[in-house]
């Protein structure tokens, strides 16, 4: 990290921090979130029982139930095929397999597929200097200081570049920052993690094809493959942030981990070639032994024990290949994890990495049991309810806010506000009405007024603008009391097309009312992060000075009060 973004880091961090003033983005805001429609997918894969493909109904029935068992993998869905078709499909909650899903590193592995289409094009080697293809001026200094950096140690994350996502937000031109910044090590010999090499074979798939990430994906695979309603993101210079940023529905990301278990074929045509997807799927870098049991290919994970391959994002994006078995499953979640560190590697394996039958004899009993869990499982299969006496206290009434916190506090997120650089000016008032028979939230910030009703026992789907970035969101609320009998309006937001969920509490505290705000991934995940940064060297003095302390206990408070606040209220006319 050089001084000007060690700088900025740090003015940055400061501003997230500061609960008494709204955050002032670094960088000027842009609208990189569309709204998106809830729709099926085009070229489905065939449904067909688990027993035809040799999977038992009840197997599976016991995978659902331990995902779900385990509260710190907050499962969000699952889809799970053999042989191309599907077997099983769920959604827990609020979740809807129809929303496309925002992947983190995930995404990695589909720009991995663009760069091998490349190579199949005689465009590209991932023997190519990368100096050569960013040198427009043939400057000698560049070619010296990047000398031996290839394709392929962008495609194995052995670049040796220090810049990351985290200093990418508050520059402007990254394929600058990456090419100026001086090496750590040299490049192809030690792994190190970094989603800018991603962003690096973006940018080269744009420049050797003259077109964006996505139009060259549109014409080459999604179009064939019937892959749509998907978007990118891209940097302040108009290219995909290749490394994370894409929204894809969980089906159509299936067929792209399908694609990779059949060796580059779709429905025997021929996309990618089979000698590109084999070194993809070979490990060239051996990562840590914490990240998980899985080294790694060309931006695809490749199982040490099992022969597997791993489409993997942070909080729990995944798409598990079992190749001996051809069954892959794809799942979503919010953990708080980075990369294979949870229990979910260990369940999945358990379930599917033995051998397996051709086929079972049907079994309509279990097939049932499979379905009555599928539909216990979503939240959507409950029945509405009427609004409650105790509502009443809430009902039609109006909230300000009169707390010196509450410039910093917002609807949306405080993970999806540092995403897209999209911060709130601060809550003003909160109020309930009723509409069609349902409380209405009415949520209003300084420069921006949230309307929606909240559903009882079953949650309604909104389509909410957060300055031009638009978000499904399901809102599902009850009527409850706190531990000293407080009439408590309890509401859970799932941010439909992310792994991110609101839960707000409308707590009535005599004539005061309390609003309290929590969400996943929240303060577990975050304050763990300040802590790992706290230990090291180049991050400490910036953490002493912008959070005025380096210790656990008051990093994690720090977060508490970003994330988790809590903020008084008067009733309007008081």
């Amino acid at each position: 990290m050089n001084l000007t973004t060690a700088s900025r880091a740090f003015q940055l961090l400061t501003r997230l921090l500061d609960v008494r003033t709204a955050t002032k983005p670094f960088l000027p805001a842009v609208v990189e979130k569309p709204a998106m429609p809830l729709e099926d997918v085009l070229q489905p894969f065939p449904r067909t029982s688990p027993e035809s493909q040799g999977v038992s109904s009840r197997h599976i029935q016991g995978f659902l139930e331990e995902l779900q068992a385990d509260r710190a993998l907050y499962a969000q869905d699952v889809m799970i095929l053999r042989n191309g078709a599907v077997i099983c499909e769920a959604a827990y909650g609020a979740q809807d397999l129809r929303a496309p899903q925002y992947t983190f590193s995930a995404c990695k592995s589909v720009v991995a597929l663009a760069a091998g289409l490349l190579c199949d094009d005689g465009l590209l080697s991932v023997h190519d200097e990368v100096a050569a293809l960013f040198d427009e001026s043939g400057t000698a200094s560049l070619r010296r200081r990047l000398k031996g950096m290839t394709v392929e140690d962008l495609l194995t994350m052995r670049s040796g570049v220090p810049f990351t996502e985290a200093e990418a937000l508050t520059e402007t031109d990254w394929i600058r920052r990456f090419l100026g910044t001086a090496l750590k090590g040299e490049p192809g010999t030690e792994f190190t993690y970094n989603s800018l090499n991603t962003y690096m074979l973006s940018a080269i798939v744009c420049r050797k094809t003259g077109k964006t990430l996505t139009a060259f994906l549109r014409e080459r695979l999604f179009d064939p493959m019937g892959i749509t309603n998907v978007h990118w993101e891209t940097c302040p210079k108009g290219i995909e942030k290749g490394g994370w940023g894409l929204y894809i529905r969980t089906e159509d990301l299936a067929k792209l981990g399908q694609l990779v278990m059949n060796g580059g074929l779709w429905k025997g045509q021929r996309l990618v070639s089979e000698e590109y997807i084999h070194a993809a799927t070979t490990a060239h870098a051996i990562p840590p032994e914490e990240t998980g049991d899985f080294n790694y290919g060309y931006q695809i994970w490749v199982g040490r024990h099992e022969n597997t391959f791993l489409f993997n994002g942070m909080l729990g994006q995944n798409v598990l290949g079992f190749r001996d078995s051809g069954i892959l499953v794809v799942t979503h979640a919010g953990a708080d994890t980075d990369f294979q560190e949870s229990r979910y590697f260990e369940i999945a394996s358990r379930y599917f990495g033995g051998a397996f039958p051709a086929r079972l004899p049907e079994d309509g009993t279990a097939q049932q049991a499979l379905t009555e869990t599928v539909r216990s499982l979503s939240s959507f299969s409950c029945a509405p309810e009427p609004l409650p006496p105790q509502a009443g206290v809430f009902l039609n009434r109006s909230f300000t806010v009169r707390d010196g916190k509450a410039p910093s506090v917002g609807l949306l997120p405080m993970a999806l506000q540092a995403l897209h650089n999209n911060y709130t000016a601060g809550v003003e008032s909160v109020a309930v009405s009723v509409k069609g028979g349902l409380p209405e939230l009415i949520y209003r910030e300084k420069d921006a007024l949230y309307r929606f009703p909240v559903g009882l026992g079953c949650p309604v789907v909104s389509q909410l603008d957060f300055r031009g970035n638009v978000f499904q969101v399901a809102a599902l609320g009850r009527f409850t009391h706190d531990e000293e009998e407080r009439p408590v309006f309890y509401i859970c937001l799932t941010f439909l097309e992310t792994p991110c969920v609101r839960i707000i509490k409308l707590v009535r505290d005599g004539r005061r009312l309390l609003l309290r705000q929590t969400e996943t991934p929240g303060v577990p995940y975050i304050s763990g992060k300040l802590c790992a940064a706290a230990q090291s060297p180049l991050y400490r003095p910036v953490l002493l000075v912008a959070a005025g302390g380096a210790e656990e206990d008051y990093l994690r408070f720090k977060t508490m009060q970003v994330l988790s606040p809590e903020l008084i209220c008067q009733e309007s006319g008081d």
